[in-house]
């Protein structure tokens, strides 16, 4: 008989939830704002709960969803007990396990037929599986739109983050160019919910960083 103790589901202030400094998983940023939209939806909102071993006070599973609330949140914790060893062995497996199911491109498909996602990072979270379902059946790799390249920077200013933001408008070329060349834009990669990885020019810009460089060609 197994002697560690059943788990118990209760709601707990994410602010209160220890971080595992052994946590091995990262989150980039459209994985976040995906989990986010989700959990604002008014006809999903929490549909899974995080582990959290009460004998050590960290958190096993749920560190992304514990980032994208307010610390005073309530979060639905499933609560258990193990010993240090227990908890190591839960966070080394516990996401491979479920990587080792295999898709069904045809029935995820045939899913998401029925899906009305109204989030851009969730359709683009679904269109990315569904292409690497794809690509799975194929046995060929997703290929990305560019190649990244060190030598280009990542855009300054994301899609999924909140800005004030002034827009300009140019009639002509030559006007154009000339704010490109005074503001030094140019170009950058930017990666799309769901690992997409485009290079163009960065026309999207920090506003700050804007003022200081008309400032430093003034003087």
């Amino acid at each position: 008989m197994n002697a560690v103790k059943g788990l118990r589901l209760e709601w707990i202030e994410a602010g209160s939830l220890g971080e595992n400094p052994l946590n091995w998983r990262k989150h980039p940023p459209e994985q976040l704002q995906s989990l986010q939209d989700l959990l604002q939806d008014p006809e999903i909102g929490w549909a899974g709960a995080c582990l959290f071993n009460e004998r050590t006070g960290r958190l096993i599973d749920g560190h992304a969803r514990k980032a994208v609330v307010d610390p005073k949140t309530p979060l639905p914790v499933l609560v258990g007990s193990w010993s240090e060893e227990a908890e190591k062995k839960i966070l080394a497996t516990l996401d491979p396990v479920g990587a080792m199911a295999t898709g069904d491109a045809a029935m995820y498909a045939k899913l998401v037929e029925q899906v009305d996602a109204q989030s851009l990072w969730v359709r683009d979270l679904i269109q990315a599986t569904q292409n690497q379902l794809s690509a799975a059946g194929d046995g060929d790799e997703p290929v990305a739109d560019d190649t990244p390249t060190a030598a280009l920077p990542q855009m300054e200013c994301q899609p999924f983050e909140h800005y004030d933001y002034i827009m300009l408008m140019f009639k002509n070329e030559q006007d154009f160019q000339q704010a490109c060349e005074r503001l030094a834009i140019k170009k950058v990669q930017i990666t799309y919910p769901g690992g997409k990885v485009k290079v163009g020019l960065g026309r999207v810009i920090d506003g700050a960083k804007a003022m200081r460089t008309l400032s430093e060609k003034a003087s």
